[in-house]
């Protein structure tokens, strides 16, 4: 139950709706739950993320040495869940999830400068995290969204 959307299409279509919808999740929620694979299992870890304008790019930071930062050194494929649950029984039928779908890469020295004062901007609690030598950013290049909401209605945003 549910629809598709190509986002190339979105002009003039009623595919804008859930591009407005995924871009007011992504800017009122900070945390997400990013799924990689680790050591032949799902691995979930908990990150602050911002997303670009266009909605294209998601972006994160981690320690070098994670279980997480390995991962993504050997299989780029990730999913990021965000969602805006508030642990009540209202849920079900108020809360939005959306999965983010696409892969990861460690960001360049020049792409981590243009990208952490906005990291920064979002989580200024994070600061001093962002800023240490032992923090890398990364890139979800989104191939995908999908927005889940009244517990089963499922639509599609595909970015191509």
């Amino acid at each position: 139950m549910g629809t598709v959307t190509d986002a190339t299409n979105l002009e003039g279509s009623g595919g804008s709706d859930i591009l407005g919808r995924v871009r007011s999740l992504l800017l009122s929620q900070r945390l997400g739950v990013l799924g990689t694979h680790f050591e032949d299992a799902p691995h979930q870890s908990l990150v602050a993320f911002v997303a670009s304008e266009d909605l294209r790019e998601i972006y994160f930071a981690s320690p070098a040495r994670t279980r997480k930062a390995e991962a993504l050194r050997k299989d780029a494929r990730v999913a990021l869940l965000v969602d805006n649950r508030r642990n009540l029984d209202s849920d079900f039928d108020a809360s939005l999830a959306l999965t983010a779908k696409g892969s990861a890469e460690l960001l360049s020295m020049d792409e981590t400068l243009a990208v952490a004062p906005l990291y920064v901007k979002r989580h200024p609690s994070l600061q001093e995290f962002a800023a240490s030598s032992s923090c890398r950013f990364y890139r979800i290049r989104v191939q995908s969204y999908s927005l889940v909401s009244r517990f089963q209605y499922v639509e599609e945003l595909l970015l191509g």
